[in-house]
């Protein structure tokens, strides 16, 4: 091991941390070791071991691999992994700590087994779903399935566990097989996990843990009950981590769950007030670069919307209080809603449409995008996303 004494010795200082403390820490995280064990660390003649390394990392918040390059090499048999996952999963990681007593590394041994586990149910979603169509048409009911079943087939015999995207998304849908065997696994224990914030994910792509509840009791005891602040902590908008280590580091010491919640809560508002602020100041330099290299498409645009958008603050019925929150939260989305009502030609159509349905006995669907201010707004909307990625990278 080529542990580098020194930048212990650094480390310590930069924390204003004496060796007696770096003792008493290590003790908290399950490590307890003599005062003469750490001199040897601290002065390079004994490195300390792969389980001793870590819990220092862990006191001093850095990496095993800072200390020893090679730390990967951590006993026989065992290897060491390092991944990016979404602040979701790192949550649903830190839930699971608070809930079970278990951690991170136990859990991701634990990952391949679990994978496949839910990987062979997914497989087995069309199977299921034909026994439901068998049963239903046996009791003089229509085939639930929807259009796209045949690509679900498909995906399961060549063990595609995330499915196969549909090439005609406008007539046949096509699931993530994956993301729907988490969902009928999760309804048997309903009473301890929720999917109803879950995002899941396309078909062909890797779901993920947004909007996953691991823990139904905990997240609630941590968000106080408030649903929004338990769908930002399922979605990741708050890192329960730092919260956490932030909490425990004014208090000086562990925290109770009320005192967790609380802190949870005073993050969650906080960082909701600067990213408004940040949001509003890249929204406001956004407007600036479209309208320096486009004046007369950014004013049609804004004269659309001043004609035929819902005031800010109004939100389809389908968004829930997390999407009306991230809205709010970051106006550079410029997240806008045509009023069909101020839409004439298509609102025309629609009453043309109903009483010919009334004389006839039909049903008429008329679509929105007859009507010539909805295309414009739409072609003008196209046009602001091609050059906006273009400022997000001269902004960043």
């Amino acid at each position: 091991m080529a542990f580098k004494a020194e930048l212990l010795k650094k480390k310590l200082k930069e924390q204003s941390k004496t060796r007696d403390e770096l003792v008493a820490d290590l003790k908290k995280q399950g490590c307890s070791r003599h005062k003469r064990t750490v001199s040897r660390w601290l002065a390079g003649t004994n490195p300390p071991k792969p389980k001793d390394l870590e819990a220092i990392a862990r006191v001093l918040h850095c990496k095993p691999q800072d200390f020893d390059p090679f730390f990967a090499d951590i006993g026989l048999g065992e290897v060491s992994i390092q991944a990016h996952v979404s602040a979701a999963s790192h949550n649903a990681y830190e839930l699971m700590r608070w809930r079970y007593g278990v951690s991170q590394k136990q859990i991701m041994e634990l990952a391949p087994i679990l994978f496949s586990i839910v990987a062979g149910h997914a497989l087995r979603v069309p199977v299921q779903d034909k026994e439901v169509a068998r049963l239903a048409v046996e009791n003089g009911l229509s085939d639930p399935r929807l259009q796209g079943g045949h690509l679900e087939d498909q995906a399961s015999k060549l063990k595609k566990c995330f499915g196969i995207e549909t090439s005609h998304p406008e007539t046949e849908t096509s699931r993530n097989l994956f993301s729907e065997a988490i969902i009928r696994l999760s309804a048997q224990i309903s009473s301890h996990v929720d999917t109803k914030w879950f995002v899941g994910a396309a078909a062909e792509e890797a779901p993920n843990a947004a909007g996953y509840i691991p823990d139904i009791k905990l997240v609630e005891a941590l968000s106080e009950g408030q649903p929004q602040l338990a769908e930002a902590i399922s979605k990741g908008r708050i890192r329960l981590s730092s919260v956490l280590q932030q909490a425990k580091e004014a208090k000086g010491g562990d925290l109770s769950i009320k005192e967790f919640a609380k802190a949870i809560r005073a993050a969650h508002e906080q960082g909701i007030e600067a990213q408004r602020k940040a949001g509003l100041k890249k929204l406001n330099a956004w407007r600036a670069f479209y309208a320096e290299r486009h004046p007369e498409l950014a004013a049609e645009y804004d004269d659309l919307v001043a004609k035929h958008c819902h005031e800010e603050g109004w939100y389809p019925e389908r968004y829930t209080d997390d999407d009306r929150a991230q809205s709010w939260i970051d106006p550079f989305q410029e997240d806008l809603h045509l009023n069909e009502d101020t839409l004439l030609e298509y609102q025309r159509l629609k009453a043309e449409a109903r009483r010919a349905d009334a004389i006839n006995n039909t049903l008429t669907l008329v679509m929105t995008d007859n009507d010539p201010a909805y295309c414009r707004f739409k072609e003008l909307q196209r046009h602001r996303t091609k050059l906006k990625k273009r400022f997000e990278e001269e902004w960043a």
